[in-house]
């Protein structure tokens, strides 16, 4: 059998058996025969958490990639998707058979769209791709003669649940989700001096995302809008040019230098500090198609990532204790605000990062994009008893091209438990998620109900690992064989 391996090279796992059915017969047979063993799909494989790890059957539907669009007397058109299709080519067949995209995208078309969906896949501005599904065909077991079916999952707390369900609730054949009409971005760079100057043009750039620059501490946003009765820029494609050679290249060649090859915490701040900045090419309108304004080359370089949303209420609150983190990982004699040492010892942490102090210097820029809150069960914007129905997220990333990792994991160990405490923040289901079983009870008031769903088409808890047995509390039922 072939190693599994994730883009990351965190996660490897060898299964027992593997398949790439071609048709939904072999999929169902595949689920037959393999009744009391674990199983689980992979697709591209770009996440970091291990949702996709399984002993027993691994099903890789890469053939399950047929595109089909249809309108409504309405005049909408559907996009009707094989859970193994890439996004990449989904957005291709959507938009050259009609004057239609994607509603949302995030920053690769890597993966697959069940993939996507499974662990609420997002961009900035909008809701996750998950909120936007509307059918959900998927093939998992009836509680009644345990054999084998297809369900098709398009009302209700069910379809809720199905738009992430980090494989729970079986096998993803198919999506099916409403066009929209094919539109422009307005994108510029712009450097900001405080998050207040950022947050400022939320309301004219909605679909912006900024980053906050380690060691300079300033914050580069990149306002995004949709354009307007704008054309699309004369030097759109150069400017992509130069985005792909100087900033998904050029610039991250550079910090794998710095970090992989000098090692030198030194020369990582220093280039922070003096060199970044006024290397970026900022305060240039472009207008271009969304599809390529939005999507970023992410998978060019080996990283690891945690992505961590808070509520949109306490972002300014967050941003200033993630700089005192960091800072305190990087030198023992760092000192921290005095908001950010009272809630430390308000919560029991202060030993916590201590423990952390002088191991990690970051070396890659925090990103944040605001994320509307997600018609799903357990999207990581799903309602929370804290939220308001209508209060977006914002998904705080970080990112480590250095390798061993112990030290990356601790600092994100520390970030997730104490923001959790602190803000009820939640990780990425995709990402590196060390998150227990007691605090995703906590967070997601909806988990009962999602379990009660999956439990219906799983009795026997064949589509559980490890992970999500630990993480979303399931009991595999008496007699399932050990993974």
């Amino acid at each position: 059998m072939p190693e599994i391996a994730n883009f990351g090279g965190n996660v490897r796992f060898t299964p027992r058996h593997f398949y790439e059915p071609r048709t939904e017969d072999e999929v169902l047979a595949i689920l037959d025969r393999h009744a009391h063993d674990r199983v689980r799909v992979v697709g591209s494989r770009h996440s970091w958490s291990e949702a996709i790890v399984c002993h027993d059957v691994i099903i890789d539907l890469t053939h399950f990639d047929q595109v089909t669009l249809t309108e409504t007397a309405a005049g909408e058109v559907r996009a009707t998707a094989g859970g193994g299709c890439r996004i990449d080519r989904l957005l291709s067949e959507i938009q050259s058979r009609s004057g239609c995209t994607m509603p949302t995208l995030g920053l690769i078309t890597e993966q697959t769209i069940a993939g996507a969906i499974s662990t609420a896949t997002h961009g900035s501005g909008r809701h996750s791709l998950s909120h936007y599904m509307q059918e959900i065909r998927t093939a998992a077991y009836d509680e009644a003669t345990g054999k084998a079916r297809i369900y098709v999952w398009n009302s209700g707390d069910e379809l809720r649940a199905a738009r992430c369900a980090v494989g729970c609730l079986g096998i993803i054949l198919s999506v099916t989700f409403r066009c929209v009409p094919k539109y422009l971005i307005s994108d510029r760079l712009e450097r900001c001096r405080s998050l207040d100057d950022v947050l400022a043009g939320e309301e004219e750039y909605p679909l912006q995302q900024f980053y906050l620059v380690p060691w300079l501490w300033d914050w580069f946003a990149q306002r995004r809008k949709t354009a307007i009765d704008e054309p699309r820029s004369r030097f759109a494609d150069l400017y992509r040019r130069y985005w792909y050679l100087g900033i998904d290249l050029g610039f991250h060649l550079f910090v794998k230098l710095l970090v992989s090859v000098l090692r030198s915490r030194l020369l990582v701040r220093f280039f922070y500090r003096w060199l970044m900045a006024p290397a970026i090419l900022k305060n240039v309108t472009i207008v271009d198609h969304s599809d390529r304004a939005l999507i970023m080359e992410h998978e060019l370089f080996r990283h690891m990532e945690i992505e961590i949303f808070v509520p949109a209420r306490h972002v300014r609150e967050a941003a200033d204790f993630v700089r005192d983190v960091l800072c305190a990982c990087d030198s023992p004699r760092a000192a921290l605000s005095e908001r950010t040492e009272q809630a430390l010892r308000r919560h029991g942490l202060v030993d916590a990062l201590a423990a952390l102090r002088g191991t990690y210097t970051q070396h890659y820029v925090v990103t944040f994009r605001r994320v509307l809150p997600d018609d799903a069960l357990i999207a990581m914007t799903a309602g929370a008893p804290t939220t308001r129905a209508d209060e977006p997220w914002y998904a705080i990333s970080f990112i480590t091209y250095s390798e061993p990792r112990d030290a990356f994991r601790g600092l994100a160990k520390f970030l997730l438990a104490s923001m959790i405490r602190l803000y009820g923040a939640r990780p990425h289901w995709g990402k590196y998620c060390p998150l227990t079983q007691d605090e995703a009870a906590a967070l997601y008031p909806q988990l009962e109900e999602f379990r009660r769903i999956a439990r219906g088409v799983d009795p026997e808890g064949v589509f559980q690992n490890e992970f999500v047995g630990r993480v979303l509390g399931f009991k595999r039922s008496v007699g399932a064989s050990a993974p």
